[in-house]
């Protein structure tokens, strides 16, 4: 055997070595516990569960949105705000998965000491909705459905975007978007609302030229008062803590009022506003889960309103827009 020959058999031998020891190591290190299934959430807390969780409890429409396109109608419960823990009783759920913020602040934690494993999942603008399509479908156990999911938003996303890249800042049309009327509320720049309408091409009020510049008082010590008479409903739109990004007020309103058209944006089917304010007659509306949410229904919710601001750059082939008149109280 000449040398060339002794040197390939040394090699070889030395690679069945290593590989023995390897499997000989791996046969004394302890195997995973079976059934076991572990993982963390968006707020680091560990979660560990018997196995992937086959049904799942929510709560929010934007986790529960998601949690659906992943799993299924029937494999997951929708837990009603404010009510979570009562209704967890008997959902038979594997796991409940909660949004960052909750009507009940440390909800998470009191729902771990009861014994239900409890993950969060957060996420703030819809631009973040195939990220958060990833983690919640890696946390149970459908990574290709997740990433499914996560490719077809982007793509959505991406259309949209493109479609109204080349607008010059100067060209984008003014949006308003009036949350409320009694009085009006309506979103300023910091609100995820805010953010919508930029991704779809238009620009707030207080996004304009010089010399435009926000009105109203802040949003946070009305929308929210003790005794509110419509501070129940208020809620129901837009959460307590949000108020940094709205203004209300009917002197506001009024001051909004400026040359040229303004496009009006509503989650109300018939709004009233007070004398004043932008000159617009119709305005679009659109359901308060595709307007003010960063879930499934907001990526619809930003590709209609994209849709109606250029028609000639984007076709929407979903339902026709839903135009409400903007009426002027007497």
């Amino acid at each position: 055997m000449n040398f060339s020959c002794r040197r390939w058999v040394w090699v070889a031998a030395a690679l069945a070595g290593l590989a023995a020891g390897w499997m000989a190591a791996a046969a004394r290190s302890p195997a995973p516990a079976p059934g076991r299934w572990v993982f963390r959430d968006d707020l680091g807390q560990r979660v560990v569960l018997p196995g992937p969780p086959r049904r799942v409890a929510c709560s929010g429409r934007d986790l529960c949105d998601l949690a659906r396109a992943l799993l299924g109608e029937e494999a997951v419960i929708v837990l009603p705000a404010g009510a979570e823990e009562q209704h967890l009783r008997e959902s038979g759920a594997g796991l409940v998965v909660l949004p960052a913020v909750t009507r009940q602040p440390g909800l998470a934690g009191r729902l771990r000491a009861l014994g239900w494993p409890a993950a969060t999942l957060r996420w703030r603008d819809v631009d973040q909705l195939p990220a958060a399509a990833r983690r919640l479908a890696g946390w149970l156990n459908q990574p290709g459905r997740g990433q499914e999911l996560a490719t077809a938003y982007r793509r959505r996303l991406d259309r949209v975007a493109a479609a109204v890249a080349g607008v010059p800042e100067a060209e984008r049309p003014v949006v308003v978007v009036l949350a409320w009327d009694q009085p009006p509320v309506w979103a300023q720049p910091g609100s995820p609302v805010a953010t919508l309408v930029r991704r779809a091409g238009g620009r707030l009020p207080a996004e304009g030229r010089p010399g435009e510049r926000a009105w109203g008082t802040g949003i946070a010590s009305w929308w929210h008062r003790p005794g509110s008479r419509w501070g129940g409903l208020a809620r129901l739109i837009v959460p307590a803590g949000a108020g940094a990004g709205w203004q209300a007020g009917e002197e506001g309103w009024r001051a909004l009022g400026r040359p040229g058209p303004v496009r009006v944006v509503t989650p109300l089917w018939t709004p009233v506003v007070p004398p004043g304010g932008p000159a617009v007659g119709t305005a679009l509306y659109l359901p308060p889960a595709q307007l003010l949410g960063a879930g499934p229904a907001a990526l619809e919710g930003l590709e209609r309103l994209a849709a109606w601001l250029y028609p000639e750059r984007l076709a929407f082939e979903g339902d026709p827009h839903r135009l409400v008149p903007l009426r002027v109280a007497p």
